[in-house]
């Protein structure tokens, strides 16, 4: 799935593959993360996974669960064929079925059309990485100063 996302380097996935597998295995055990496969002749085609997580109550929203799609990935030569919707909306029911009422998730520019025809709004998000080279603050310029 993320060679065909992201420009990484083999070694960077292998070590990010390591991880995922071990905190997977903690959620799929506790029951709190549960996969979707589409497989033709044998073969994924197509899957993606739901993460019930904890959250901080908040207004309209009921409970503290939220149901988290994440690693929806369709094979290229099977794209276009419903897959993608047909795991959406198996995890939505899936999700409704245990009382969860809302699923966020982070769009990619391949997924966020269907998304969208299944109901799903954009919403406003914002990171910083705390640590490494990401992590370190750039220096604000001073608005009020100019440069003459």
């Amino acid at each position: 799935m993320w060679e065909a996302v992201a420009e990484l380097h083999a070694h960077t996935l292998d070590a990010a593959d390591r991880v995922y597998r071990r905190w997977a295995r903690a959620r799929i055990r506790s029951g709190r993360l549960v996969g979707f496969i589409i497989d033709e002749a044998g073969t994924a085609v197509a899957s993606g996974c739901v993460w019930v997580m904890n959250v901080q109550p908040r207004p309209n929203w009921a409970g503290t669960r939220v149901a988290y799609l994440l690693s929806m990935f369709t094979e290229p030569s099977h794209r276009g064929k419903g897959h993608a919707t047909r795991i959406v909306r198996a995890a939505v029911s899936w999700a409704k079925a245990r009382g969860i009422g809302v699923m966020l998730l982070h769009a990619s520019r391949f997924g966020e059309p269907i998304y969208r025809r299944e109901g799903f709004e954009p919403t406003t998000e914002m990171r910083r990485f705390l640590s490494g080279p990401r992590g370190r603050r750039r220096r604000a310029s001073n608005p009020r100063t100019t440069s003459r």
